[in-house]
């Protein structure tokens, strides 16, 4: 972290930060295709840490680790001790109660399998600082949500002039927040037409027992410059970080490239419209 560099970046109605971190090329660029992620050992699974790692159990289920590619001076890690796939679903009970339990201090962060996750195959959650995420405060900034539904007594919000797809999901009891996610989940496999987990990164924070969800539905896994030659291509794979407004570069042409410009032209690639998110919340 003190290699890492970061800079801002204005952009219309919102805030991003980038940060030159060379560390993260790991996982900016790494293989994620099937075959390549059988032929490498788990870097998760508790015999394939590093040895100087160590661990604090989590409800019996998961261990608290130091993220070893830092974005922020607090991250963390939290697997699941047995090597079971990253998915939301079976996971959804200790999303939510992580959330309770890291609250205030820490916003909670899921990546899914096909969007930006570089353990697609082990069942993960990362913590961060509270508020070190732009989008934090940028989410309650005079117009910025718009009311679309309640479920299950949970208000579902569409965030509006923030430059990607965002769904924000705000409710006061865990049961039925659970219940209203599990509804989204449904809603997007219908109107993605997958019977897989939806692409989508997520952020939870929990304040005085109130929950608020933050969903990106997505449409890539990686923008189009990232698939560009020479000094065109942009190595950036947005996960919940990059959704959530810091955007992190492990090379550092790209770090003094990134302007507004390509800021929008990279969440435009990633994110679905605003018609696909209007589509599924009419189908809850």
């Amino acid at each position: 972290m003190k290699a890492a560099e970061i800079r801002d970046v204005s952009c219309p109605g919102y805030t991003m930060k980038v940060q030159w971190n060379p560390q993260r090329i790991v996982s900016t660029a790494a293989r994620l295709d099937p075959a390549s992620i059988r032929e490498r050992p788990c870097f998760l699974c508790g015999d394939n840490l590093p040895e100087v790692q160590r661990a604090i159990l989590y409800r019996n289920e998961y261990v608290l680790l130091c993220n070893p590619a830092p974005i922020f001076l607090q991250h963390y890690t939290i697997a699941h001790v047995h090597h079971l796939p990253q998915l939301i679903e079976p996971a959804l009970a200790a999303f939510l109660a992580l959330m309770r339990d890291f609250s205030p201090q820490f916003t909670v962060l899921y990546n899914g399998p096909r969007s930006g996750a570089s353990a697609p195959d082990h069942q993960h959650f990362q913590a961060a600082p509270a508020g070190t995420l732009p989008v934090e405060a940028d989410i309650h900034a005079d117009g910025k949500l718009r009311l679309l539904k309640v479920v299950e007594g949970v208000e579902v919000f569409m965030a509006e002039g923030l430059g990607r797809a965002i769904l924000v999901l705000k409710g006061a009891r865990q049961d039925r927040v659970a219940s209203a996610l599990l509804k989204v989940f449904a809603a997007m496999r219908a109107v993605f037409q997958t019977v897989d987990e939806p692409m989508m990164n997520m952020l939870g924070l929990c304040r005085e027992d109130h929950w608020m969800i933050l969903i990106f539905p997505r449409a890539r896994h990686r923008p189009g410059v990232y698939d560009l030659e020479g000094e065109a291509q942009i190595l950036i794979t947005p996960a919940s970080v990059e959704m959530g407004g810091v955007f992190i570069t492990p090379v550092e042409k790209d770090f003094r490239a990134l302007d507004a410009g390509l800021v929008q032209s990279i969440f435009q690639d990633v994110s679905v419209d605003e018609e696909m998110v209007l589509r599924l919340v009419d189908v809850l």
